[in-house]
């Protein structure tokens, strides 16, 4: 009886975490033995873009403000102190070496300001 229990427990778990995931959306599939089928519909693009958009741009972000309060020279040593250190502080300089999309964007702020 104890098994059985068990088994009753790990089914309904199972079904009641299925119509959590049905109450959020479903797709209505017809099954290979021609049975309609509800699925819950996949939704991790849409929660894993969002994130790594905001990062893109607050990294740029971040090396057009430093960029333009250095200005290209200092900015320049910086990076290559950086070539120079371990192997971490090397990805970090080619992370931040001076790219056209930095480029025109350090000149777009430096005429607003």
């Amino acid at each position: 009886m104890d098994q059985g229990l068990k088994e009753f427990a790990r089914r309904h778990r199972q079904l009641r975490r299925k119509h959590r995931r049905l109450a959020r959306g479903y797709v209505t599939r017809l099954g290979s033995n021609g049975v309609i089928e509800h699925q819950p519909r996949r939704e991790l693009a849409g929660l894993v873009v969002p994130p790594i958009g905001v990062l893109l741009i607050s990294f740029f972000g971040f090396k057009i403000v430093l960029f333009s309060s250095l200005g290209a020279d200092a900015y320049g040593r910086h990076l290559s102190a950086l070539a120079e250190g371990t192997m971490v502080e090397r990805i970090g300089a080619v992370l931040m070496a001076a790219d056209p999309l930095t480029m025109i964007a350090t000149e777009v702020v430096s005429r607003l300001m």
